[in-house]
């Protein structure tokens, strides 16, 4: 049975630009699946003088353990930092950082709800 699962992104507007996440929305709206899971919809929700709040929803056919979530996490963050392309190099340069390193933070609130905050490298 599917399950939606929505992720709450907020980018930090000190290292995000509104463009880089508008950019990052529309790449994810053209692509048909996240890692083989189904994209229901990608928002750009509101922005803030420090965050820019987009909603992203999948279907997910089991349960995700937190290895895979953590690295969906940074495939995400990996596609904000290079809006438009991400090639293999860029990819890997980015997943073999710690999440502390890259700034990310996340919160699951549920089996179905994270929040997610993209704060950015120093």
């Amino acid at each position: 049975m599917n399950e939606t699962i929505t992720w709450r992104i907020m980018f930090y507007t000190a290292k995000f630009t509104r463009k880089q996440v508008e950019t990052f929305v529309a790449d994810l709206k053209k692509e048909t699946n996240f890692g083989g899971y189904s994209i229901d919809q990608v928002t750009f929700d509101r922005a803030t003088s420090d965050l820019l709040y987009i909603t992203f929803q999948f279907e997910a056919q089991q349960k995700l353990d937190d290895p895979l979530i953590h690295k969906m996490v940074k495939y995400l963050y990996a596609r904000a930092v290079h809006p438009g392309h991400l090639d293999t190099k860029q990819y890997y340069q980015i997943v073999n950082q710690s999440s502390q390193k890259l700034g990310i933070d996340y919160f699951t609130s549920g089996d179905r709800q994270m929040d997610i905050t993209f704060w950015g490298t120093e």
